[in-house]
């Protein structure tokens, strides 16, 4: 019987908060202008737009944490993506929540309460779950060639 291949390491932390953080500076840039766009120009409600433009902003978000941030592109997909979706639900929702509780309940306008509810759930959900399970390596073997 062969020994399994060690699986390589996670990339060290500061040099992940950092990538992570220029990616979701993006992938936020990209949700907010999605948001702006589907309430300004298309008259969607805020709430129902926070919850769009955060669906939007975490497909790109996916692809570029995979092969930049966490360079763990060789993990294989499908349960790295399924991790990823379950995560980003839960974002949905504190995002969608987050930016209804500081429109409606503390009077801010909804552009302001979206960067400021992005900002929280980065720091206090979505670094800490990409890094420590969604694109931890402890979660994911190399996929292995097919059998001739």
């Amino acid at each position: 019987m062969k020994a399994a291949a060690a699986s390589p390491p996670i990339a060290p932390v500061p040099g992940t908060f950092w990538r992570n953080s220029l990616t979701s500076t993006f992938t936020i840039g990209l949700d907010f202008f999605t948001l702006t766009g589907l309430v300004e120009l298309a008259g969607v409600d805020y709430v129902l737009a926070t919850w769009i433009a955060t669906v939007v902003g975490s497909l790109s978000n996916f692809s570029i944490n995979r092969w930049w941030t966490f360079r763990v592109a060789w993990q294989p997909r499908s349960m790295q993506f399924l991790r990823f979706v379950l995560v980003q639900a839960a974002a949905s929702g504190l995002h969608t929540g987050g930016v209804w509780i500081f429109t409606r309940f503390f009077g801010l306008p909804y552009p302001v309460s979206k960067l400021l509810v992005a900002v929280l759930v980065y720091l206090g959900w979505n670094y800490p779950m990409n890094r420590w399970v969604v694109f931890n390596s402890r979660f994911s073997r190399p996929e292995q060639p097919a059998a001739a």
